[in-house]
């Protein structure tokens, strides 16, 4: 359920104008870019030609012809569903004036013919496709309305709550002693409220719902409102019964657990920690120990939750706020974030901090959440997910849960409580990196936080040309850092394939020596001690163009793999190296990876010596280039490192059933499949062509 969304939003323009580097369908679903559209518009169809003369500044033309062919892709789409949406309108606006100013006849009759060619096309193609792919081609505008109706009964269903317990309240009072008001005025008014205090009173929610009733009588509530207004342990749980009421009548997909139980779920999970989300349209990922839902995250079993603070890419903030609502959370919330998808206006106790990029060229993708609880400990997680609906319905992704860091004593010393991995040292420099002023109160938190119980290392990357005491703190020379200091290998060591998986491949060079052999397999490589053994053999996870079609993703028209023809077409010597996406061992094989993970297989696929879970994809902007005496790089990412000494005291984990130690979990199925020679990796032109 994609919930936050009040209306469908008339296009803004693009802040970035010219200068914009995105490459996101989404992105251009809802923002103008005048100057691309102004080349596009008499190109809807076929192959794009860049004018001679640009009329703005480009200093990257390959990034300039991947967004005119997603612009192009999208306004085709706008069009032929006939102009309902305003965007729509706007485009068949445009393509009107220019009718009239000349080319009026041949571009019209061209525009028809193509139209009804693509129409043929697209007949035939769906008569060979799985039926479920069908609203791949006109699913937006459906979906927007999906979208808007689930917001408009859950809207509703907060003010029928408001109005029931107005109601109620007015009866209680007539019914009700004043003595016994009285006292219940005065409980609501101590700021140190104890659990079951809440549980029994009702007075601070009734006196805050009426206040808003009354102020506000013909102004319908939000998510993001009714996340603030649910001040009270009993509030929350009964918001979260009745919304979950509303969202099964109203015949919506509710994938949920009942509350109260992740605190034994997390512990049965040691030594690990290690998670992958549960799938709704795949019922067997339901029991299993290793799946978990968003609300789980947030469970009251592992303490309440005070200050949160979510670093991320893409965010919908009303969808946030629901997920904290059914785990009967409500708390002061900080985002960092890349992109905001949602418009819905915030409350008082959120706080939105978008991050800026040095270069336009890099991308603010690292997935963290810090959990503060009331008594002061608190929790890390690591992702690979967004914060909207889509990344956490049908999507394969990761997450490490930490354990809970209680606070360490006021007399400790700067240094103390870290953990035997180093992970809260590098963990406070990344948070340091942003320079943000509103999370300093949660890095004090951290820094007087005990990471001693933590058995995983801190992987992340940020942007910028670092040299000498940071050269091997970040990106790829901070993974061949760690692996150089506590992974031994066999002697057979190269036969140990390297397997990188990731969903989306950035621009890798000419061949497959130049920067992935030269830098990723050599630092994915190191061991200690340092030998000068073979380098291993090279196979990358990515979902073929099959994968796709018989995919979650694809039946829903959406899509997590923003890899792009112009792209691969300069490197199809991946291929040789690529594996498909096979999951049916985990029950996710339908679901699209938005998972990013790499290790080292044994030639018998019973054991590897180390594993990363990270936001990372398979790109030079992510883990980094080596120049002399420095390594650049232009992305935020976060990820964690599992090395086996510090977590079951062996040399290797096991991932097949072994006596005494469990299995490390991997999402896909082993042996690897490679692709078929008539295989291709999935390309987003897929939706045009």
């Amino acid at each position: 359920m994609a919930l936050g969304i009040s209306n469908v939003p008339v296009k803004k323009q693009c802040p970035y104008m010219e200068r914009c580097y995105r490459k996101n369908p989404i992105h251009f679903n809802e923002m103008l870019h005048p100057h691309l559209e102004k080349i596009v518009l008499n190109q809807l169809e076929g192959e794009i030609h860049l004018p001679e003369n640009l009329e703005f500044e480009c200093s990257d033309r390959s990034l300039l012809i991947d967004q005119l062919k997603i612009l192009q892709m999208v306004l085709r789409k706008e069009r032929n569903k006939g102009g309902s949406s305003s965007s729509a309108r706007e485009l068949n606006s445009k393509v009107s004036n220019m009718n009239a100013t000349g080319n009026n006849q041949n571009f019209k009759d061209k525009v028809e013919k193509h139209k009804q060619a693509t129409i043929q096309k697209r007949e035939e193609k769906l008569k060979t496709m799985d039926q479920e792919a069908e609203a791949l081609f006109n699913c937006s505008k459906s979906k927007i309305a999906k979208m808007k109706s689930e917001v408009d009964d859950v809207r509703r269903l907060f003010d029928e709550s408001m109005e029931e317990d107005s109601c109620q309240d007015r009866k209680r009072e007539s019914e009700g002693s004043t003595s016994h008001n009285e006292s219940e005025r005065k409980k609501s008014k101590s700021s140190d409220v104890k659990y079951n205090a809440e549980d029994k009173s009702t007075w601070s929610r009734n006196e805050t719902v009426n206040s808003i009733q009354n102020s506000t009588s013909s102004k319908k509530t939000s998510i993001i409102e009714a996340f603030e207004l649910c001040n009270s342990t009993k509030s929350r749980n009964d918001m979260r019964d009745k919304a979950l009421k509303m969202l099964r009548h109203q015949g919506f997909e509710v994938s949920l657990v009942e509350p109260g139980n992740f605190a034994m779920k997390h512990a049965l999970s040691a030594p690990y920690h290690l998670f992958f989300t549960r799938i709704q349209k795949s019922k067997e990922t339901y029991d299993q120990d290793y799946s978990i839902t968003f609300p789980e995250i947030l469970d009251i079993s592992l303490g309440e939750i005070a200050c949160s603070l979510h670093i991320n890419f893409m965010v919908d903030v009303g969808w946030l706020c629901l997920q904290y609502l059914l785990a009967g959370q409500r708390t002061d919330m900080y985002i960092l974030y890349g992109d905001r998808v949602d418009e819905e206006k915030l409350s008082s106790n959120i706080t939105m901090i978008p991050v800026s990029m040095p270069t336009k060229f890099g991308c603010h993708h690292s997935k963290i959440m810090i959990l503060k609880y009331k008594n002061d400990g608190i929790r890390v997680v690591i992702s690979t997910a967004n914060l909207y609906a889509d990344d956490w319905e049908n999507r394969t992704q990761g997450l490490w849960i930490s354990p809970h860091l209680p606070p360490l004593a006021d007399s400790a010393n700067p240094g103390d409580g870290e953990s035997p991995t180093g992970f809260k040292k590098d963990f406070v420099r990344y948070l340091n990196k942003y320079r943000q002023p509103a999370i300093t109160e949660m890095v004090s938190a951290v820094r007087r936080a005990d990471f001693s119980d933590i058995n995983v290392f801190f992987l992340a990357s940020v942007p910028g040309r670092h040299t000498g005491l940071e050269l091997d703190c970040w990106g790829h020379k901070k993974l061949g850092s760690v692996l150089s200091k506590h992974v031994t290998l066999p002697p057979d060591a190269p036969r140990w394939t390297l397997v990188a998986q990731s969903s989306s491949i950035g621009s890798l060079g000419p061949n497959y020596e130049s920067w992935l052999q030269k830098e990723i397999t050599s630092s994915m490589s190191m061991e200690y001690p340092t030998s000068l053994k073979s380098q291993p053999h090279f196979q990358f996870i990515y979902p073929t163009v099959i994968n796709y079609k018989q995919s979650f993703d694809c039946r829903a028209g959406s899509c997590c793999l923003p890899y792009g023809l112009q792209t691969h077409s300069k490197q199809e010597w991946i291929q040789k190296y690529m594996c498909q996406w096979k999951a049916t061992r985990t029950g996710r094989n339908r679901a699209m990876p938005h998972i990013k993970s790499y290790t080292r297989l044994s030639p018998d696929l019973k054991r590897i010596p180390w594993f990363v879970l990270t936001s990372a994809n398979l790109s030079k902007a992510a883990w980094g280039t080596v120049g002399k005496d420095s390594h650049y790089i232009m992305n935020y990412e976060a990820g964690v490192v599992f090395i086996p000494k510090f977590i079951i005291k062996k040399s290797t984990f096991p991932i097949q059933e072994e006596e005494e130690v469990p299995v490390f979990p991997i999402p896909y199925d082993l042996p690897l499949t490679p692709y078929e020679s008539g295989d291709r990796p999935f390309v987003t032109e897929f939706f045009s062509s």
